[in-house]
């Protein structure tokens, strides 16, 4: 009798830990407007369009990922807001209202390439995989 109170009781606690972390990680769907400026000896050109992608935010571990599963790496992560970069593009997402704006450049071969975007992002339902 001891021995099933005891698998119980642990079944109980491994379910409510379980639960607890699912409920810490959350999804946000970000919807923007990125520009992309390409400055080449010969012509600078530019481009803008909608981008929508998505960020997995794990509050225990402050782990931030894309819903592809690459990791950002964190620079603040606070309860009002969240600075990470990918690369060469750096993310400030205002966690109270949900606003989004992020840059990068990068230059190869006399070309200079830079990004700029900003955008909204909503608690959403997770993509399926």
């Amino acid at each position: 009798m001891k021995s099933t109170v005891l698998v119980s009781v642990l079944a109980l606690t491994a379910f409510a830990v379980w639960e607890e972390s699912a409920l810490a990680r959350n999804y946000l769907n970000c919807l923007s407007k990125k520009v992309v400026i390409v400055d080449a000896p010969k012509e600078i050109t530019s481009s803008s369009a909608e981008e929508n992608f998505g960020f997995w935010i794990d509050e225990p571990t402050k782990v931030v990922t894309f819903a592809d599963g690459k990791k950002l790496t964190l620079r603040r992560f606070v309860d009002s807001w969240i600075s990470a970069v990918s690369g060469d593009v750096s993310y400030e997402l205002d966690r109270q209202n949900g606003n989004l704006t992020y840059a990068g450049s990068t230059i190869k071969g006399g070309i200079a390439t830079t990004v700029i975007g900003t955008g909204r992002c909503t608690a959403a339902t997770a993509p399926a995989r």
